[in-house]
């Protein structure tokens, strides 16, 4: 089974999320870029020209102040060790550096002249909160301003693209069989449809009304067709019937021994189609039917039509197999896998089989290739046709297939040239009844 894709929803909603992710990503990184730059140029520059400033003044005069503000305080030892100077400024080097001090992370610029050292130690938590106001809460606003547009496309796109999404929901809803109506009502779907949506909408409504009245042609024209055939059928089993009873010939005998099977095959084949034809549910009894009876009734049956072939057959089971199965579609599948042992093996053997929910015909026929195992469902399709004893129309398999596929039930084919063919009809128990 295929894995299912995911829909334009989400489709829009992840490259929401992708542009979004990258807005806030980019915006972040600038921030952070920002922060390195104001730390690493700014204030670097700005310690450098205050203990420059200082310098120069202390050159003059030694008695100049050091610097002493909110967020600047200067330090000034000599060789000897200072009382004044913090005992962590005491062991750093000349140089830039940022210090681990009491849960602060001041920045230090340390520089040499004149025999002293200056400590110029920047505290940064000011600047910080300051940062955050004039900084981060703007960046906040930005990015809301440049959310709040993204939000409104993904609104307007989903908007456009929800007749769509109505649409696939719908289809995915249809049931598609013989009796579904593909006429469906897209009077939601119109109301917010656009252009290219509603020419989906009529080119689907088109569509359907052509396949119904397609449906409804081959429905009419296989029912009718049917009962037409009925009355010729009928006609030619009486008079097959009444020269039976006639005294013939042996090549007379064989003549009406031939048609027989070929009167019973083409009633069973305008059952079929009949009953494949009526838009409604087949018949299902009450009781479970007693599927073992009904084999072997349709063996015997097909087996005295076929009484000059040497064939031994043989009914075996391991199980009593009752189930709520249509009756007379199990027939028409029966006679036509049965008829087809019959009709391609000359002599030998057929073996059925009961099993706890199927029934296994095989037989030692001439069998057929693997290209004619890929048709064998095909209409009017007949394996060996160049063999003398093939008979039929090519439709039994169709048929059978067609039935299994409306009730539920598998049918599987193995056959090897030459050997055999081996047919299993797996059943499957109806849910309602009549």
């Amino acid at each position: 089974m295929s894995q299912k894709r995911r829909g334009i929803h989400y489709k829009i909603i992840k490259a929401m999320a992708i542009q979004l992710l990258l807005i806030s990503a980019v915006t972040l990184l600038g921030v952070y870029g920002a922060a390195k730059v104001v730390e690493n140029v700014l204030i670097k520059q700005a310690l450098e020209g205050e203990a420059d400033f200082f310098w120069q003044n202390y050159k003059q005069n030694r008695a100049f102040n050091l610097p002493n503000t909110l967020n600047l305080t200067g330090y000034m030892s000599s060789s000897s060790r200072s009382d004044d100077v913090p005992d962590y400024l005491e062991v750093l080097k000349v140089g830039y550096q940022r210090v681990d001090v009491d849960d602060r992370q001041p920045l230090v610029h340390i520089s040499e002249k004149h025999g002293k050292r200056l400590y110029l130690v920047f505290e940064e938590g000011q600047v910080a909160r300051l940062s955050f106001y004039f900084g981060i809460a703007p960046l906040a606003f930005v990015l809301l301003i440049i959310y709040l547009p993204a939000w409104i496309t993904y609104m307007l796109s989903r908007r456009a693209i929800s007749p769509v999404v109505k649409l696939s929901r719908l289809m995915d809803k249809v049931e598609v069989s013989e009796r579904a109506d593909l006429k469906l009502d897209f009077s939601d779907i119109e109301k917010n449809a656009d252009a290219e949506v509603m020419t989906l909408l009529q080119a689907f409504d088109q569509y359907a009304e052509r396949v119904n009245e397609y449906v409804t042609r081959e429905k009419n024209f296989t029912r009718y067709a049917s009962h037409e055939l009925r009355t010729p059928l009928a006609v030619l089993k009486g008079s097959i019937s009444l020269l039976e009873k006639q005294q013939l010939n042996e090549s007379q005998q064989k003549i009406v021994a031939r048609m027989k099977p070929m009167v019973k095959e083409m009633e069973d084949l305008l059952e079929a189609l009949f009953l494949l034809s009526r838009n409604q549910e087949p018949d299902i009894d009450e009781e479970p039917l007693n599927i073992n009876a009904i084999v072997k009734h349709q063996l015997n049956a097909i087996e005295r039509l076929y009484s000059d072939k040497q064939i031994q057959t043989s009914l075996h089971s391991n199980v009593q197999l009752k189930m709520r199965v249509s009756e007379r579609l199990l027939v028409i599948c029966l006679n036509n896998i049965i008829l087809n042992a019959f009709n391609y093996t000359e002599q030998g053997s057929i073996q059925v089989f009961v099993g706890r929910s199927f029934v296994r015909v095989s037989d030692t026929g001439i069998g057929m290739d693997e290209k004619s195992l890929q048709r064998i469902f095909e209409p009017f399709y007949r394996a060996n046709r160049d063999q003398e004893q093939v008979k039929g129309f090519g439709l039994g398999m169709s048929i059978v297939k067609r039935i299994c596929d409306q009730m539920g039930w598998q049918i599987s084919i193995d056959s090897e040239l030459g050997k055999g063919t081996q047919i299993q009809l797996t059943l499957k128990e109806h849910t309602t009844v009549k």
